[in-house]
């Protein structure tokens, strides 16, 4: 597999460094600002660790000074900008809890995890109905197992004695809580993790959350009229305006469900402030997007972002969720209510055992759920010994007239009690014995990562919620964040690196890229959806042993693909995770060449990989609507002695191509000749484009 470093230090990268200096600097200014409230030596300590390195253990032993704290506290609070404290307010909030770094937190975190999960699996188990349920599926697996041993044996080992060592009896059996929980723990997403263990639902919502309103029997009524779920209008009037009937949003939509009036007015709602009348009109108006949208696959989440941005905007992001912040945070959340509501509504298998604790039910049928899932590699089997042994055997005879004559034990002890001429001899004979092990497959602890985890930075509404929750907190001591931390989120919601790299985030606050719009001939991208590596917030993230501003190009590039082809918000922190989760970063290298097929087949686009041979080719791809990504050859386009990658977006009237790079906003202003942009790929045998499409 060929490899490239696609780095770059181009003149660009000045700029990102001073953005990244000016980032830690902001970090400090609000652990000094923080520090200076406590007014305490701990206080400052917990300062340095939060900055971390020599320059952080300096700071947090001068900082504790009281008089430093007069003079210089108020300079900070006024020097630098808001968003970056708030951007590193997590690892702050943990230094303050003790912990040294993210890996430590991460450690404590996991254990924290495990131990609620082996306490939820005992739960469930300790219902007889449910654990009888699980071992039957378990047990079925094992029986197949031994099953295929016997047959083997029969086939390989005919003359031998079988022995098994079966490890479902020795091991799992006897620990199967812990076994189970473990297999939760690395097969399971944050969405099955918080309903198992019933913290919250699968969008991080609040399962306590009161749907109930006084107007319950409008919601119903519209139900039966329109033909919609009761359950999706009340999350609907949840998210729009907490059911609130006289709620004016600044936009001016009104009550409810929150209508504009010329809206209103065309659903036939003449006094939108009516609570009947605007539910009415808000359950037609939903009805009329789940009809103009019924023929796609996710046609409920394309109606929901309807109500909310508009059909057309729906149409002209081809038919996905458009990139907006708002608009996919609230597809989020009202489907989360109705995942609420459904969970109340649905009968649990705790109805079957007669139990009357529906959240224990839930919890078995999502092990049960999991089990079933993961069984096939619970177990494997090998021949673990093969031997012949000497054996003392006893031999019962009798005395005939043709002689002796050997018999079995029950003739023996007949003839024995009726005075017969019986004996009993031994003899040494020769047996084979073959070992089977059926051997357990489950992990006994969970998989070391190897540390390396980093705070995330905040930089999302959902995390931005999770910091508030736990700044309140915050207002009951350190315990009690603490175990908020471990007990109402997942470990992964606060930290990057290892096995985190799954847990993105969609409804971003300042994380969507933006849309540049190219003078192409038909057919082109003309909108496309632009990242740059350089900027923050993607250009500090960590990136292997790097980050996304010096290493990131490949993922940045495949964020600017992806995002326009699909219409879905991929972020350079999502690509960047995806090629550390799949091996495509090369510490020191950089980003594999596999990694543009692959990250483009995993967010189900086509990728064909070409050389510079085929360059009209290339050029007839771009005005069919693909986009290319090229490996730039070092001191090219960038200037530099690394190599980068780029996007081709499109071809102009006059054959000219234009680009994306993802290091340069001026560079991408610009248009290219082809003779360029074929000068500036590698000379590699697999080819230096990827074509990339729908």
């Amino acid at each position: 597999m060929m490899r490239g470093d696609e780095r770059d230090s181009s003149p660009l990268d000045a700029g990102a460094g001073a953005a990244a200096h000016a980032a830690h600097a902001a970090q400090a200014a609000y652990a000094v600002n923080a520090a200076a409230k406590g007014g305490t030596a701990a206080a400052g300590a917990a300062t340095g660790t939060a900055l971390a390195g020599p320059l952080g253990a300096v700071i947090g032993t001068f900082v504790s000074s009281k008089t430093f704290w007069k003079v210089v506290a108020g300079i900070f609070l006024f020097l630098f900008l808001w968003m970056f404290i708030i951007a590193n307010l997590i690892g702050i909030i943990l230094s303050y809890l003790g912990f040294a770094n993210a890996d430590s937190f991460a450690n404590e975190a996991q254990s924290a995890q495990l131990s609620n999960l082996r306490t939820r699996v005992e739960e469930v188990f300790n219902n007889e109905k449910y654990a009888k349920k699980i071992l039957a599926v378990i047990e079925a697996e094992r029986d197949e197992n031994m099953e295929e041993i016997r047959a083997d044996q029969t086939k390989n080992y005919a003359e031998h004695e079988l022995v098994v060592v079966d490890e479902y009896e020795t091991k799992l059996k006897r620990n199967i809580s812990y076994y189970l929980a473990v297999m939760m723990a690395e097969n399971c997403d944050n969405g099955t993790m918080y309903s198992f263990l019933g913290f919250a639902n699968s969008l991080g919502l609040d399962m306590s959350t009161d749907l109930s309103s006084p107007y319950d029997a409008y919601f119903q009524e519209a139900a039966r009229t329109y033909n919609v779920p009761a359950a999706l209008l009340i999350a609907m009037a949840k998210v729009e305006s907490e059911f609130n009937p006289n709620a004016v949003s600044g936009a001016g939509a009104i009550g409810i469900m929150q209508l504009m009036p010329a809206t209103a007015a065309g659903l036939g709602v003449s006094d939108p402030y009516d609570p009947r009348q605007n539910i009415m009109g808000g359950a037609k108006y939903i009805a009329q997007n789940i009809e103009q949208f019924k023929n796609y696959s996710n046609c409920l989440e394309l109606a929901i972002a309807a109500y909310n941005a508009g059909p057309n905007a729906v149409v002209e992001y081809g038919y996905q969720i458009p990139p907006y912040s708002e608009t996919q945070a609230y597809v989020q959340k009202v489907l989360g209510y109705v995942e609420i509501q459904e969970r109340r509504t649905t009968p649990s298998a705790s109805q079957d055992t007669g139990q009357p604790d529906d959240d224990l039910g839930k919890a078995y049928e999502i092990l049960k759920e999991t089990v079933e899932k993961n069984v096939d590699g619970f177990f494997a089997w090998s021949v673990t010994d093969e031997r012949e042994t000497e054996s003392t055997q006893t031999v019962y005879c009798r005395q005939t007239e043709e002689g002796r004559q050997e018999i079995d034990k029950a003739t023996y002890e007949q003839l024995l009690a009726e005075g017969g001429n019986v004996w009993e001899e031994s003899r040494t004979v020769q047996a084979k014995r073959v070992e089977y092990t059926l051997a357990l497959l489950l992990n006994a602890q969970l998989t070391s990562t190897g540390g390396g985890y980093q705070y995330k930075f905040v930089m999302n509404e959902s995390i931005f919620n999770l910091v508030i929750k736990v700044l309140k907190l915050m207002q009951d001591g350190i315990d009690a964040l603490k175990n908020g931390f471990f007990s109402l989120f997942r470990w992964t919601d606060f930290i990057t690196g290892g096995t985190g790299g799954e847990d993105s985030y969609l409804g971003d606050i300042d994380a969507t890229g933006d849309i540049i719009t190219y003078d192409t001939v038909a057919n082109c991208q003309k909108r496309v959806v632009y990242y740059n590596q350089g900027e923050e917030p993607w250009a500090n993230i960590t990136y292997g042993t790097s980050t996304i501003g010096y290493a990131g190009c490949g993922p940045t590039s495949l964020a600017i693909v992806i995002s326009t082809l699909t219409g879905q918000t991929v972020n350079p922190q999502m690509t960047s995770a995806y090629s550390i989760a799949n091996g495509e970063y090369v510490s020191g290298v950089g980003t594999a060449h596999s990694f543009p097929t692959n990250a483009a087949h995993h967010w189900g686009l086509t990728c064909e990989r070409v050389g510079k041979d085929r360059m009209g080719y290339v050029v007839q791809s771009l005005k069919e609507g693909k986009m290319v990504v090229e490996i730039c050859e070092a001191y090219t386009i960038t200037g530099s002695g690394s190599g980068h990658f780029i996007v081709l977006t499109g071809v102009t009237r006059d054959g000219y191509i234009t680009i994306a790079d993802c290091a340069s906003r001026e560079r991408t202003a610009k248009v290219y000749s082809l003779e360029t942009i074929t000068s500036y790929g590698r000379d590699l045998s697999e080819g230096a484009f990827w074509i990339i499409g729908k």
